[in-house]
């Protein structure tokens, strides 16, 4: 009888270490379906947060992302997690894409999070989205710190109390894989201005935001150069006539690209209007 039960316990230990781990094994809630990836599967769960220097749990939750190689062991991203606030708030979508053949899967996690009353910004949605990007890097899952602030987070939308007159442009995977193939996204990449010419006048600010806005101006056919992008906004460089060449902030869509144009900042200073556009 011993010796009938004995291939029985075996089998059952060995399964016991065979058995593929699951998002489920996690400690936590899953706050989004598990993502299939190659040679892998991503898992969303959302989490107490602790304090950094004590290590103590404080009374806030976040989302974290967790990688779970086949055949292996949930391993958690490294880097930054989502944004959160009295809530962990909303996973919008989550989809993995190869952008270029220097990098391997990248996953993109488009998330918003509810503002809560005493700190939302006036005349504005209230929800504050952000997309994060994280790359496989052999069994565990990393941050692209680069990439995630190309995409940038800001209010879906903010007004004048009038109108609308921003709108954070990936709230979406529509928005977010259109992107993926935007000339700009050269700069997720790599640092290596890229030359545009501007499609109508646009005023410049001194940050990427629309609190920043200055008297200063472009005007259609100016030609600058993109250093820097981050949730629709372009830094520009521009050294047409003046001693010291400017570099400011205008919103993305104000320009048009050439990417056969050589690398080269053009344009002129004159007066348009009520004087000088560099004018205050």
């Amino acid at each position: 009888m011993i010796k009938a039960m004995f291939p029985m316990t075996i089998a059952l230990v060995t399964g016991s270490v065979c058995a593929k781990s699951t998002c489920s094994d996690i400690p936590g809630q899953q706050s989004y379906p598990p993502l299939r990836i190659e040679r892998g599967t991503i898992c969303f769960i959302q989490e107490s947060v602790h304090d950094p220097k004590t290590g103590a749990p404080i009374e806030a939750s976040a989302f974290s992302l967790y990688y779970i190689s086949d055949g292996g062991s949930p391993v958690k991203a490294e880097g930054r997690g989502l944004l959160y606030d009295d809530t962990p708030g909303e996973i919008v979508d989550a989809f993995s894409s190869r952008t270029d053949r220097n990098h391997g899967e990248r996953i993109f996690v488009t998330h918003f999070v509810k503002v809560r009353e005493s700190l939302v910004e006036p005349n504005s949605s209230g929800k504050f989205y952000s997309v994060s990007v994280f790359e496989r890097m052999g069994s565990t899952l990393r941050r692209d710190e680069r990439s995630s602030e190309w995409y940038g987070a800001d209010y879906s939308w903010l007004s004048d109390g009038r109108k609308v007159i921003y709108k954070f442009p990936y709230q979406s995977r529509t928005d977010v894989r259109r992107a993926i193939y935007s000339p700009f996204a050269l700069l997720m990449n790599r640092e290596e201005p890229i030359p545009v010419t501007l499609k109508e006048k646009s005023y410049l600010y001194n940050g990427p935001n629309i609190k920043n806005k200055t008297k200063k101006y472009l005007i259609a056919g100016d030609r600058v150069n993109v250093d820097k992008v981050t949730a629709g906004w372009c830094e520009v460089n521009y050294s047409g006539g003046a001693k010291k060449p400017l570099q400011m902030w205008l919103m993305c869509d104000a320009l048009d690209t050439d990417m056969n144009e050589k690398n080269q900042i053009g344009g002129r200073c004159g007066n348009h209007e009520n004087g000088c556009r560099f004018r205050e």
